[in-house]
């Protein structure tokens, strides 16, 4: 259902020449409106509609997702809001692979600080999370409160995701590379792979080929029911017709349509992505939701 207000705070939201003070009162219309809608449906889901739109424009906006997250993420009543725009930054910078750079001039410290630990808590994409972090430290580099947070943002992201850390830490896109906690948190990874690398190697500690075997059986029939399930609530699949091919680089595909049909060639280009879990949810996960918890509220 069209809403008429939220439809004017999206056009608002995308214009050129929104500043910060027009853009944060915006940032309080749209989230005045999202309490309003979620307190009369409790199954309310922010990621629909034009409420969605306004948070992937907002997402989109380097001047006004900074000041969005920090408020509605260091806000009791705007949480399920904030939570919501992380999930769009996070969508869409997940196969980046250097840090994001946010603007922090129009965020208050201690909402930054707030933000960047409960972004950790919430499993952010670790480009946009280690971004924050990174970004606090050149907005903030006297402030010893955020030194202290900084050094323990850092400690999760090395600790917790070791190589995506390292990746983004070490790539020649990132604007943080003269940054000391950069080129410290880099350092410390570095040592550490130099560390592991040079451990015996112990067979015993490998899987058989029994294991192995087992193990791809499980991996495979892991796939195809996360493909079985994505396939079934698809809304692409009640307008579209499925082929499937194998082992072709450029097939042919017969293409239909107003009673006649052609035949037209189409590269196969193969695409994946690798998204690094945190470690203590395979090592130890009481302990990991003890840190993310730890991390939520601050401490």
């Amino acid at each position: 259902m069209r809403d008429p207000d939220l439809l004017e705070i999206y056009f608002a939201l995308i214009s050129a020449n929104l500043n910060s003070t027009d853009g944060a009162a915006l940032l309080d219309r749209l989230a005045f409106r999202a309490r309003d809608m979620a307190g009369q449906d409790e199954s309310f889901d922010f990621q629909s509609g034009h409420t969605g739109d306004c948070l992937h424009a907002v997402a989109d906006s380097g001047l006004l997702f900074s000041i969005a997250l920090s408020r509605w993420l260091s806000r009791d009543a705007d949480i399920p809001l904030g939570k919501a725009l992380q999930h769009q930054a996070s969508v869409a910078r997940l196969d980046q692979t250097h840090p994001q750079s946010y603007d922090l001039q129009h965020v208050e410290e201690p909402d930054a600080i707030v933000a960047a630990k409960r972004l950790c808590a919430l499993a952010a994409a670790p480009a946009v999370s280690l971004g924050w972090a990174l970004s606090m430290a050149r907005q903030f580099p006297d402030s010893a409160s955020t030194a202290s947070a900084l050094t323990e943002l850092l400690d999760y992201h090395i600790h917790e995701l070791p190589r995506s850390t390292q990746t983004l830490l070490a790539s020649s896109e990132s604007v943080f590379g003269a940054l000391d906690a950069s080129i410290n948190g880099l350092r410390r990874l570095q040592e550490s792979e130099a560390e592991l690398s040079i451990l015996p190697h112990l067979r015993e500690l490998e899987m058989t080929a029994d294991m192995r075997l087992i193990f791809s059986t499980l991996k495979r029939n892991e796939h195809r029911e996360i493909h079985r399930q994505a396939e079934e609530r698809s809304i692409f699949a009640l307008v579209t017709r499925r082929i499937h091919l194998k082992y072709s680089l450029r097939p042919t595909i017969e293409v239909r349509g107003e009673g006649s049909s052609t035949e037209s060639q189409m590269a196969m280009v193969s695409h994946e992505l690798t998204v690094e879990l945190p470690l203590s949810e395979g090592a130890d996960p009481m302990l990991g939701r003890a840190k993310r918890n730890r991390l939520w509220r601050g401490r």
